[in-house]
């Protein structure tokens, strides 16, 4: 094959879907509340990426929640190690500069909606088969919410 062809198909052997996870089994949606790294930048394993607000069935008994309409935010680690590349959507909160207490709306996407990918060194060659796989991550309550 050409040049061209092999680098990227090295590239695809080694990408992961950065996707809004489904963080509990009757979570539907959520909303980018900060992406916390800005795109092209090298990740490790357990770094913050990203903040999202979730809607409020993310707790199944609404007599959990704080209110019936609490929306909770989720503080997500990367547990991937690569480049992330943000994929382009119309976020009015994605701006790393911005303050804190400015936050503006910002699209709900389902679970599953993919918003990135993270992209191993392309050097590295660690026979994956060809597949891309969505991301691994871990979440915990966002120490700001609400």
């Amino acid at each position: 094959p050409a040049p061209g062809k092999m680098r990227q198909t090295l590239a695809l052997l080694s990408r992961k879907l950065i996707t809004i996870p489904s963080l509990s089994p009757t979570h539907t949606s959520s909303r980018i509340i900060t992406r916390l790294v800005p795109t092209n930048t090298h990740v490790i394993e357990y770094q913050p990426i990203l903040t999202l607000q979730c809607s409020p069935d993310l707790i199944a008994d609404p007599a959990d929640r704080k209110s019936t309409l609490h929306e909770p935010r989720m503080l997500l680690e990367s547990l991937e190690e690569g480049i992330v590349r943000w994929k382009n959507m119309d976020l009015s909160t994605n701006n790393n500069n911005k303050d804190d207490d400015d936050e503006e709306e910002s699209q709900w996407y389902p679970v599953g909606t993919v918003i990135g990918e993270i992209i191993e060194d392309e050097n590295e060659d660690d026979g994956d088969d060809g597949e891309v796989e969505e991301w691994t991550w871990q979440a915990y309550l966002d120490e700001d919410d609400d």
